[in-house]
């Protein structure tokens, strides 16, 4: 699955906590192209990334998504659309 992911995606994931090394290699592989990234994702890898991105989403008590994991949020729904996942 190719993902296209903005920079401040790439940013959010590289710098999240409990990187598996198998994203950190994706990552590392990705293809940047201007402010964005194209990531080659095997069905495992985009799982991984799904979960990963899937923790870091917080909300508060009305159940909105914290701005702060916004990022995480549009990448969750991202890879749960895509027609390849």
């Amino acid at each position: 699955m190719d993902l296209t992911v903005t920079r401040a995606q790439y940013d959010a994931v590289r710098g999240a906590r409990h990187l598996p090394d198998v994203l950190r290699k994706v990552l590392d592989a990705a293809t940047r192209r201007g402010d964005e990234y194209l990531l080659r994702l095997t069905y495992e890898e985009a799982t991984a990334l799904n979960e990963l991105c899937a923790w870091n989403v917080h909300t508060d008590s009305s159940g909105a998504v914290k701005p702060e994991s916004q990022v995480f949020d549009e990448l969750v729904r991202a890879i749960l659309t895509h027609p390849d996942y």
